[in-house]
């Protein structure tokens, strides 16, 4: 899980030129991978996500759901900057954002996004797959360990 997500964190930084420093002087940051599938009037996806505070580390499981036209299948990465603590206690206490997504993409060219948001830097590629949709997403993200989950903990 941590190399998957690393990975997407390096794509992002190839694709956003400002989210390399957002990450170094932020007090944290979040990085989720994922998938999400897009059928007329619905969209789901789920994944998993690390954060990041300044060398400490824990594990977020998330799931989406939204409405509106889409079709299609795509494998994301994303990361949450965290400018400052009430953005990153929000994250912690609460586990919810919603955004509003529009985009048509194949394999890896896709619109990718960059959303800054009371205290939240979000920035997001198309790892692989194709959609084309215009969506109100909505995010739940909750802390784990992975001892429910079928993805083995680490040592």
């Amino acid at each position: 899980m941590r190399a998957e997500t690393n990975e997407a964190l390096q794509e992002i930084y190839k694709e956003h030129a400002g989210a390399k420093s957002a990450v170094a002087n932020s007090v944290a940051y979040v990085t989720c991978t994922g998938s999400n599938s897009y059928l007329f009037a619905l969209s789901t996806g789920g994944g998993v996500c690390v954060l990041n505070e300044k060398g400490t580390i824990s594990y977020y499981r998330f799931a989406t759901g939204g409405v509106g036209a889409g079709i299609g299948w795509k494998q994301v990465g994303f990361v949450q900057v965290f400018m400052n603590r009430d953005a990153l206690n929000r994250f912690k206490e609460a586990g919810f954002e919603g955004q509003a997504q529009a985009e048509a993409s194949a394999d890896q060219a896709s619109a990718n996004q960059s959303v800054d948001v009371e205290g939240v830097k979000t920035y997001q590629v198309n790892l692989m797959g194709a959609a084309a949709q215009a969506t109100v997403q909505a995010y739940k993200y909750w802390k784990t360990d992975f001892t429910d989950d079928f993805i083995e903990k680490e040592g």
